[in-house]
């Protein structure tokens, strides 16, 4: 017993150590590619622009898509001082991506740049994922839309529970959301960032996929 304890202790502390190498390796290259890309950007003119931030794999025609993902338009780490001038941009957009940051700090620091790049009267469009729709669905039982939805859309074939679309909600298949969004903490932390006129936003086709609406609670809100 006490061998077969020893060895899960030396596999456990071994996951970790190999999790916490890989993390190390990401953040090193994550680094480079956005001390490369913001040189890159500060040759971009932005003024008057819109900008798609995190935008992951789904770039916009017409937007400036940036992530910190190699082969994005525009290369740079959403977490770091943003390499736009003051008061450049008609909109901000950030599409499921402030899940992935860590909770206030992070996401306020985000939010924040999006406010000092933008011009006045400029626009920030947040979309997170709904956990009030969740939540609510959960308490409505396992024949709710929303679960119906989730197995159809988004979610993967062996999450088939209710508890189980509640987790993959909160935390992604490998662990990416840092935070879960209702209105009144998204609403706060626009505020906080310097936002006003904070709303519901209505969905664009043009820019918003229809695939992932239900699943989505999006606000707005202006820099004064």
């Amino acid at each position: 017993m006490v061998h077969n304890c020893a060895g899960r202790g030396r596999a456990l502390s071994q996951g970790l150590v190999r999790a916490a190498m890989s993390k190390l390796r990401w953040e090193l290259g994550a680094y480079v590619r956005h001390s490369l890309g913001a040189w890159r950007a500060r040759r971009i003119d932005f003024a008057g622009r819109k900008l798609n931030a995190g935008c992951g794999k789904h770039p916009l025609p017409e937007w400036i898509n940036v992530d910190i993902r190699p082969g994005t338009e525009v290369v740079f780490d959403l977490r770091r001082r943003w390499p736009i001038r003051d008061s450049q941009l008609q909109c901000v957009r950030l599409e499921h991506t402030l899940e992935h940051l860590s909770y206030p700090e992070q996401a306020l620091h985000v939010l924040s740049e999006a406010n000092r790049v933008l011009s006045s009267g400029g626009e920030i469009r947040v979309g997170v994922p709904d956990t009030a729709a969740v939540l609510l669905a959960y308490a409505s039982g396992a024949n709710s839309d929303y679960f119906r939805l989730a197995k159809e859309r988004w979610h993967p074939p062996d999450v088939q529970l209710p508890i189980e679309h509640v987790n993959y909600h909160f935390r992604d298949r490998y662990g990416e959301h840092m935070f879960a969004y209702d209105h009144e903490a998204l609403t706060r932390l626009l505020e906080r960032a310097g936002f006003a006129g904070i709303r519901r936003a209505e969905r664009d086709p043009a820019i918003d996929p229809e695939q992932r609406e239900a699943g989505t609670m999006r606000l707005m809100g202006r820099k004064l």
